[in-house]
């Protein structure tokens, strides 16, 4: 049974998952976007062994922690090839607030699973490299900063694209199941069957 805990981070409210194996207690960390002791007292909280850091893009308010936890846990972090430059990009700061994350671990090329059953969907508008990632056994799908409930990412960034995100919305994630629930990279969860009935996304 895979079993999922939302931590809600300091910076910008963003919804770090910790996916578990509640048998094998191995785990991947999905968007560590700041507070790395919380996401640690978390972690030692619930018993699990992270194998894994998943983004579901390179926004810096996703991947602030990301260095502390890494390296907390010795563990690689996997994003989408397209968000790699992002990622690594100078510009990748909300100043004042947050500057460019410096001592970023190299991504890895091959996804850790820690056993879990997901796919990887990739939706570009967010960013060139956004990613959810679903678990069909289970029934629930992280979309990061794709799809919120009841309204959709900002497509006014660098590489943001409306267009692409409709595309991946309507095409990609709204022909899921409807009892899949959606989990967010901020605010609260949705449903595809709920999203299908927003007429934004007619």
């Amino acid at each position: 049974m895979t079993k999922l805990q939302t931590i809600v981070l300091r910076f910008l409210s963003v919804n770090c998952y910790i996916v578990s194996d509640e048998t094998t207690k191995r785990a991947l960390i999905v968007d560590p976007g700041s507070s790395p002791e919380l996401i640690q007292k978390e972690i030692d909280k619930a018993n699990v062994k992270p194998e894994g850091i998943l983004l579901t893009h390179a926004h810096v308010d996703h991947i602030s922690a990301v260095p502390e936890i890494a390296a907390a846990y010795s563990i690689p972090v996997w994003l989408h090839k397209d968000d790699i430059p992002l990622y690594f990009a100078k510009e990748n700061e909300l100043q004042p607030w947050m500057s460019a994350v410096p001592d970023l671990p190299q991504p890895v090329e091959e996804c850790p699973t820690a056993g879990l059953e997901f796919r990887i969907i990739h939706t570009p508008g967010h960013s060139k490299g956004s990613c959810c990632f679903y678990f069909p056994r289970d029934r629930f799908i992280l979309t990061g900063d794709t799809l919120f409930n009841g309204t959709y990412g900002r497509t006014d960034f660098p590489g943001g694209s409306y267009h692409e995100i409709m595309d991946s919305i309507k095409n990609k994630l709204l022909k899921l199941p409807e009892d899949v629930i959606v989990h967010p990279g901020h605010d609260q969860e949705t449903t595809i069957g709920e999203e299908l009935e927003n007429p934004m996304f007619a």
